[in-house]
């Protein structure tokens, strides 16, 4: 066999990683630095060692923050708008509702800005209550967004396609999404006993992470679906 036969065998045998929806790349990197966003957020607060305080105070982190933010919500915008202009039928409003999904997480960062700010935060930081309420209210609104109202759309309109989080993801490959959140378990196992707060800081980046997993399985083409 010559040496480029063994090539094109070796070729023929590695999984495809060729990138087919640059839309959904761009939603999935929005997630990813929304996550990383918030959880350096996190981070200032609850590891506040030298002049981490101060850095919340700096006009330049903010206009970081709100550069970011802006990029964000651009790029979910290019993820999800021609896919609600080309759908018809219901399944325009299952475009619809995606794209509220990802522009209403991709905004979280903004509202801590405005609950922040609204309640002083960067004067007389939190307690720890305070993190756990609020983003306890994050968690339960995004969890009804993604999760359980389409779920129930997806019953009344017989139509299991709709739920967001199957969306490019076969069956047998549903366990990868679970990763971020079996990391942090294991992360929390270990660090809550020793009193630290690393899982609160990691929480967010992993959560972003499970959500841009079934945009990067359409980027990338992996069980992509032809029909939308």
């Amino acid at each position: 066999m010559s040496r480029n036969d063994k090539e094109r065998l070796s070729s023929q045998s590695l999984p495809s990683r060729k990138l087919v929806d640059m839309r959904a790349l761009a939603g999935a990197i929005a997630l990813v630095l929304v996550g990383l966003q918030l959880s350096v957020m996190n981070g200032v607060y609850f590891f506040p060692g030298g002049d981490a305080l101060r850095l919340l105070q700096a006009r330049w982190w903010w206009e970081i923050s709100f550069n970011l933010q802006i990029l964000c919500m651009v790029l979910m915008w290019i993820c999800h708008h021609e896919r609600v202009t080309d759908a018809t039928g219901w399944k325009k409003w299952r475009a619809i509702w995606r794209m509220l999904v990802g522009l209403a997480g991709v905004s979280v960062p903004s509202w801590v800005l405005v609950i922040g700010v609204s309640n002083d935060w960067f004067n007389n930081p939190p307690d720890i209550l305070d993190i756990g309420y609020y983003a306890a209210v994050v968690f339960i609104c995004w969890f009804l967004m993604a999760y359980l109202l389409p779920i129930i759309f997806s019953l009344a309109l017989r139509r299991q396609d709709f739920i967001y989080f199957k969306a490019g993801i076969s069956s047998g490959d549903g366990w990868i999404s679970l990763m971020p959140f079996l990391v942090l378990g294991f992360v929390a196992l270990i660090e809550f006993p020793r009193g630290s707060n690393l899982p609160i800081v990691v929480w967010p980046f992993l959560t972003y992470l499970h959500g841009a997993i079934p945009y990067f399985y359409r980027a990338y083409g992996k069980n992509l679906q032809q029909r939308r």
